[in-house]
């Protein structure tokens, strides 16, 4: 039974984040107007969608800018549609372009960035009408996972997508550990080991790929679209897809196992340096934390995310052991060594 503890606590903390992950709401959030541009000196409504309004939704205000903006003059809502007067008045001096808008409601601001453009007319030649604003998007803490502008309900995706990866990365490091364990010690049982953790990570990254695909359809409207990090984990997988070919190539069980041992130790530090380092220093990646974009942990990791993801992280990765753990059962089965 105590050999089998670490696996159950992994089933444990799976199911917790399937329920939780699946059943937890999202917070009440804008996902989109209807108008992408308007122009100064002229009111104009906007028809502003609200996701999950719950049933005591009480608009109070809504804010076209920042600190300084451009507040609604009149405020209607009804189911799940804010309809918003603005009249935003630029004057000679104030600055035409992308505006967020703001919406505070039930004591919260919600926020979408660059809503809608604001172009001067030929009209507005007075003094500006923006007002100083005092715009927080900081709340209380709730149970519910933040409602962010086209991430919205795939926000949840964070629980798959990004710990299979984790698992990936510790499969292989731990992997290429072994690689050099054989190489010192000609053991074969280290091999075996290896080659287990190498075609678990195969299955993780594959996983991986399909749960990041999925994202990528929703957020960027393309199954795969034309980025260095991605690119470069489509070459890391071709990599290792080519290790096994290279494995199932060679039948003497000692040199099969010391050029895969070599092969690993020499493709590990690539993979990371395609998926980790030349997206960085590209500068135009769209995946977050990579190039000139932000971690989620800056912006969509609230409290209530990390009550889940911290333990799909570790759920994950016991499972992913535990599918090792049985291929190399199965090495052991093909060859028997004592």
């Amino acid at each position: 039974m105590a050999k089998q503890f670490w696996k159950i606590i992994g089933v444990i903390l799976l199911v917790y984040v399937f329920i939780g992950g699946l059943f937890l709401p999202l917070k009440t959030g804008i996902t989109g107007v209807d108008k992408l541009n308007i122009s100064s000196d002229t009111t104009t409504t906007l028809n502003i969608d609200i996701y999950n309004p719950g049933k005591d939704f009480k608009p109070e205000k809504a804010v076209l800018g920042g600190k300084y903006g451009f507040v609604a003059t009149r405020l209607v809502y009804d189911t799940g549609v804010l309809q918003a007067d603005f009249m935003p008045v630029l004057g000679k001096t104030g600055p035409e372009g992308m505006s967020n808008l703001y919406v505070l409601a039930n004591g919260r601001w919600m926020a979408f960035p660059s809503a809608v453009s604001i172009t001067r007319a030929s009209s507005d030649t007075g003094s500006s009408n923006a007002e100083s604003v005092s715009v927080n998007e900081k709340d209380a803490h709730v149970m519910a996972f933040p409602n962010r502008p086209i991430l919205n309900e795939s926000i949840r995706n964070l629980f798959y997508h990004v710990p299979m990866w984790f698992s990936m990365i510790l499969l292989l490091l731990v992997s290429a550990v072994y690689s050099a364990k054989y190489l010192v010690k000609q053991d074969l049982s280290f091999d075996m080991r290896s080659d287990a953790l190498i075609r678990t990570a195969i299955l993780a990254g594959f996983l991986g790929c399909a749960t990041g695909s999925v994202w990528a359809s929703v957020t960027w409207d393309s199954w795969w679209p034309r980025d260095p990090k991605l690119n470069g984990v489509a070459i890391g997988m071709l990599m290792y897809c080519a290790y096994l070919l290279l494995r199932s190539g060679i039948r003497d069980d000692y040199q099969k196992a010391r050029i895969s041992a070599v092969y690993n130790l020499f493709v590990f530090p690539i993979f990371i340096a395609l998926i980790v380092i030349m997206p960085k220093l590209s500068g135009d990646s769209l995946h977050p934390g990579a190039g000139g974009t932000v971690g989620f942990n800056q912006y969509d990791l609230d409290n209530t995310m990390r009550l889940f993801f911290y333990p799909a992280v570790a759920g994950w990765i016991l499972l992913f052991l535990w599918i090792a753990s049985l291929q190399y059962r199965i090495n052991k089965l093909k060859f028997p060594i004592s």
